[in-house]
Parts: C-alpha cells; sequence; structure tokens
C-alpha cells in the first residue's frame, strides 16, 4: 500500500508574504499524477471554490488527456455554479466532450487515475497554518475501490450538464429583462419599459434566475453577460 500526503499551497496563501520553513511541494507532482491516466480520469469537485491558478492548471491536465482520448467523468457541487467564472469553465469542460453531471452537494474533492491511484483534497481552511491543502495519494486497491464505489454512487443520482439548458434565452422580453438586470433595473422600472405588469417582470426574473442559478438578480444579468448571451454591440455597460 502507498499513500504519500502533499501539502499544496492555496491561491490565497500564494499572495500572503510568510516565513518559508521548508521548500514548497511543486504542483508538478500533483499534475504529473493526474496527467498519467491511460483510460480514465474521475474528477469530483466539492463545494470548495476552485481559484483561477488551479483551473487553469486543471484545464491543462484535461487537455493533455483529451488528446491521447482518456474517457474523463467531471462531477460537479452545483452549489459552484453560482460563480460565474466556474459557469464558463464547466461549459468549456461540457462542450469539449467531456462527460459532466452536478449534483445538490458534493462531499467531498477528488480524482481518480484510471483504476490504480486516488486523489483526495482536504482544504485545511484560513485556519489552518499557512491556509494549505493537503492532497491524499493512494495507491492501495482497497482505497482506490471504495473511492470509486462512491464516484458511482454520486455520479448516477447526479444531473448530466445539458449545455442546450445553458443558451441564451429565444423570446426578446426574457432577453432585454436580462439586458436590465445587468444594469440594476428593479422590477418596476423594467415593467414601465416594457409596458408589461410588473408580475410579468417577477416571473420571468424568477425563472431567469433558476435557470443561470444564480443567487441574485444582478449575478443574473452579470453571469448572462460573461457567457456571452448579449451581442457585442448590445451588451450591458
Amino acid at each position: 500500500m502507498t499513500v504519500t500526503t502533499l501539502e499544496i499551497p492555496s491561491d490565497s496563501d500564494r499572495e500572503r508574504p510568510r516565513t518559508r520553513h521548508s521548500p514548497p511541494v511543486p504542483h508538478s507532482s500533483l499534475h504529473a499524477t493526474l496527467s498519467s491516466a491511460r483510460r480514465e480520469f474521475v474528477l469530483v469537485r466539492g463545494n470548495a471554490v476552485p481559484g483561477p491558478r488551479e483551473l487553469r492548471q486543471e484545464a491543462a491536465v484535461l487537455k493533455s488527456l483529451m488528446r491521447r482520448w482518456v474517457r474523463i467523468s467531471v462531477l460537479w457541487d452545483e452549489r459552484l455554479l453560482a460563480h460565474p467564472a466556474l459557469v464558463e469553465y464547466v461549459l468549456w469542460q461540457a462542450r469539449a466532450g467531456i462527460q459532466v453531471r452536478t449534483a445538490p452537494q458534493v462531499p467531498v474533492t477528488m480524482a481518480l487515475v484510471d483504476d490504480s491511484t486516488s486523489a483526495v483534497f482536504v482544504d485545511q481552511g484560513e485556519d489552518a497554518a499557512h491556509g494549505t491543502q493537503t492532497v491524499s495519494f493512494s495507491r492501495c486497491p482497497d482505497t482506490v475501490d471504495v473511492l470509486h464505489y462512491l464516484f458511482l454512487g454520486l455520479w448516477e443520482e447526479a444531473a448530466p450538464l445539458v449545455v442546450e439548458n445553458w443558451a441564451p434565452p429565444e423570446d426578446d422580453q426574457s432577453q432585454e429583462v436580462l439586458r436590465m438586470l445587468a444594469r440594476g433595473l428593479t422590477d418596476e422600472q423594467i415593467a414601465h419599459r416594457l409596458d408589461v405588469s410588473k408580475r410579468t417582470v417577477s416571473r420571468t426574473v424568477a425563472k431567469l434566475m433558476r435557470e443561470l442559478n444564480a443567487r441574485s438578480r444582478f449575478e443574473a444579468g452579470a453571469q448572462a453577460s460573461r457567457l456571452g448571451w448579449f451581442g457585442a454591440a448590445d451588451s450591458p455597460e
């Protein structure tokens, strides 16, 4: 049995000056292990929000695997889709041919490389020393099997991400509502401009917020803008 534990500095930690007591573990070790998949790669994303650098490195790993025709499955905690930048990244995965599903609650962040290696990520939080992230690798067959069964259970209950569901609404009224939401207009102001009832606008806003998994009205408009739902000529300022 082989279990290796690495401490990976978080994005916020890299920006925080600190006394270095030992050389940091290079990310190359982590990503070299993940990139070694030959047949199948599984990535499960819990509710911990990944930083921009982590996403760039992960995307590089996924591109490398896709070039070698490795089967890739990614499961996301759907709460992460409240972050517009992550929505763009998740849609990129789906459009690239990666199997993507979402679940209401994902209890762990982990990766499985073929049937031989597992990596479990534990975010130690702001109170942990140096704000590090622990990654535990294992090549123990029993450990890998247990985590694989956990993944299969989560995957079976998860919903496939349908890219078409993230397409711009076809009706002009919904698009106009989104534009005005991005500009910060209230339901009353939108109703006045569109010459419809406030109740109609409220129903439309609620529907758009559900479709975009947005937590606020403004976030719905901003997220639609980031997804490119508005043309370059008429995007919200």
